[in-house]
């Protein structure tokens, strides 16, 4: 039995390639797009003119990293930043 859904298009797309081999700590841009979480992405300061490009394009927001810790507080039962990076000596 065929599905309503077999005309709609799905596409896959594969991460970027980025030259050399940028480390979390390179990442220094990060594009939030409102409503799509999903369309979130980082860059580094050598791509900043690509993620002001990027968010242009997806009418995001370029903003600069590290992000400052949230300030609502944790969900029931989840651990805290300062529970998660106690460790007894």
């Amino acid at each position: 039995m065929m599905s309503d859904d077999a005309d709609v298009l799905a596409v896959r797309q594969g991460p970027r390639t980025r030259a050399g081999n940028p480390q979390i700590a390179d990442f220094t841009l990060l594009v939030r797009v409102p409503g799509r979480p999903a369309a979130a992405r980082v860059f580094t300061d050598g791509e900043a003119s690509a993620a002001a490009q990027y968010a242009t394009e997806t009418g995001g927001v370029v903003e600069p990293l590290p992000l400052p810790p949230p300030t609502t507080p944790p969900r029931s039962g989840a651990p805290t930043f300062s529970q998660a990076t106690d460790v007894d000596e």
